[in-house]
């Protein structure tokens, strides 16, 4: 999402804040650029966001999604490295979003979508009390952050390697009417070419398997092609 803004230099204050407090020191993508119209004030972020000391290369953010997977392995009933194994290799990306305020925001709702990954780490903005939403039995629910708390939404492919146990998370993001909204996105999920099957393990007389096996890269094509229509990719790979 590109975003218009009145002040560069304050879209840069309010990621350099967050990463700052967060201890988010990871290399990070960057596929949202705060610009205001100009590329050369774009082109302006992109190097100040590379080039800060805060955003060096350590794996801060990689080693915590490792422990948050091997959490949902022990949730299941497996072993830890479990689905670690069942991944067959790891991508790991990080976004930063910026959300600039509109005085009619029911009209720039981004499109609702789970994502396609494994799970995503989220770090809200804390001074924007309804960001994102997801949707809870039927109905959409706004996520209040919570200072020192980071959201963890389940993706697509939890959900089929646990065999429907997990459910991937439809969600989208909202924008302030009067304020300027940021997040900070970790992406942990299998590598384009891991071969995607749901675990034996997971399967039973009462469960029996709900997906077809797939590879991520071309998971990741079919979920792009739904442009983000809900859950309609998942769909695609279910029995």
């Amino acid at each position: 999402m590109y975003g218009k803004c009145s002040s560069l230099p304050d879209a840069w204050s309010v990621f350099h804040d967050l990463v700052h407090k967060n201890a988010f020191s990871c290399n990070i993508m960057i596929s949202t650029l705060c610009a205001n119209g100009q590329s050369a004030q774009a082109i302006h972020l992109f190097l100040a966001l590379a080039s800060d000391s805060v955003v060096r290369p350590t794996h801060v953010s990689f080693v915590a999604a490792k422990r948050v997977l091997g959490l949902f392995s022990e949730s299941l009933g497996l072993e830890s490295g479990a689905l670690e194994e069942a991944f067959e290799g790891e991508r790991h990306a990080m976004r930063m979003n910026y959300y600039p305020p509109c005085p009619e925001p029911e009209l720039t709702i981004l499109d609702a979508h789970a994502d396609p990954n494994g799970f995503t780490i989220l770090q809200q903005d804390t001074r924007v009390k309804d960001g994102l939403q997801i949707v809870h039995c039927g109905a959409w629910v706004p996520i209040k952050p919570l200072p020192g708390a980071f959201v963890v939404n389940i993706g697509d492919q939890l959900q089929v390697l646990s065999n429907d146990a997990y459910k991937s998370v439809e969600h989208r993001a909202v924008v302030n009417s009067e304020r300027t909204r940021v997040s900070i996105a970790s992406f942990y999920g299998p590598a384009e070419d891991s071969h995607i099957a749901l675990l034996a393990q997971m399967v039973a007389d009462e469960a029996p398997a709900c997906f077809k096996d797939s590879v991520y890269g071309n998971y990741l094509q079919l979920f792009y092609a739904s442009k983000l229509d809900g859950k309609a990719a998942i769909e695609t790979v279910r029995y």
